[in-house]
């Protein structure tokens, strides 16, 4: 009888007392040895937060056109085991169409916050949304962040759009294309612009933009001025992009920077002084 009683293993709260050479250790149960990786009960224990996927991925139509297949990245164990632990809910919603654009919230629950659950890689996953009428021509926004269109896409597919929107103006010597160049530059919003050079492949812009401080009452501690840089460019399949930029006359800057940039367009422009320099405003 007694040795049957020595035999017992008993159980408290949870935890499981024994003996390893005559010391008593405490083992909680769902927690990882030290170094190891955490187990599913210990990752049961870390709750579960609604937010946004790391990315969207694509975006297709379904039914017509009636139907939004969303595929995103969701939180995914490493390893790839214990999926289910990881991701669940995922769920696309309509917010609201406004103006021909479609705006749609994805979102999904994770434990990913807490990296004791090894939720610590992504895997794709997709979510289905159900439009109040056919996609059509619109566009649609999703998580105020990715746009996408069906134009100029490859049906069913939609097509994710660029910084400069969806269907930005052709590169070239146009007042539609330098303001798709200011993007490029980077400058303050209401900045102001003025050709210098476009030849359809360069492009020299004199881009003023406001500088000081942001100010309640204008005073005497409190002034601001204009700031005016030259850019040059060269043309894309999509767009200008900035070489470099300078405030000196002629080509020196721009010939360091691409020696292919034609002379033509920059031997002639003077050195930038004045710093009430105007153009056209940038919208």
């Amino acid at each position: 009888m007694v040795g049957a009683l020595l035999a017992v293993v008993l159980v408290v709260c949870g935890a499981v007392l024994f003996t390893r050479g005559g010391h008593e250790e405490t083992k909680a149960a769902g927690r990882p040895e030290a170094g190891g990786t955490p187990t599913v009960t210990a990752a049961a224990a870390i709750p579960w937060q609604r937010g946004a996927p790391s990315s969207i991925d694509a975006v297709r139509t379904e039914g017509g056109g009636r139907t939004l297949a969303v595929t995103v990245q969701v939180a995914a164990a490493a390893g790839g085991h214990g999926e289910e632990r990881c991701a669940r809910g995922l769920r696309g919603v309509v917010d609201t169409v406004e103006r021909g654009t479609v705006y749609v919230t994805v979102t999904y629950e994770s434990r990913s916050a807490d990296r004791r659950s090894g939720c610590t890689v992504s895997r794709p996953e997709t979510t289905r949304v159900r439009l109040p009428k056919a996609v059509g021509d619109q566009q649609v926004f999703i998580n105020s962040q990715d746009v996408f269109t069906a134009h100029g896409a490859k049906a069913p597919a939609l097509r994710r759009c660029g910084d400069l929107g969806c269907d930005p103006a052709p590169v070239g010597c146009t007042d539609a294309s330098y303001q798709q160049a200011l993007a490029d530059a980077d400058v303050p919003r209401h900045s102001q612009w003025d050709r210098r050079g476009c030849d359809g492949r360069w492009l020299v812009l004199d881009i003023s933009s406001g500088t000081g401080a942001a100010c309640g009452d204008p005073g005497p501690d409190c002034s601001s001025g204009v700031r005016t840089t030259r850019w040059f460019y060269h043309a894309t399949a999509d767009a200008w992009r900035a070489i470099t930029t300078t405030q000196t006359a002629g080509c020196a800057a721009v010939r360091r920077a691409e020696p292919a940039f034609p002379e033509a367009l920059c031997a002639g422009t003077a050195a930038l002084r004045d710093p009430s320099a105007t153009g056209k405003p940038a919208g």
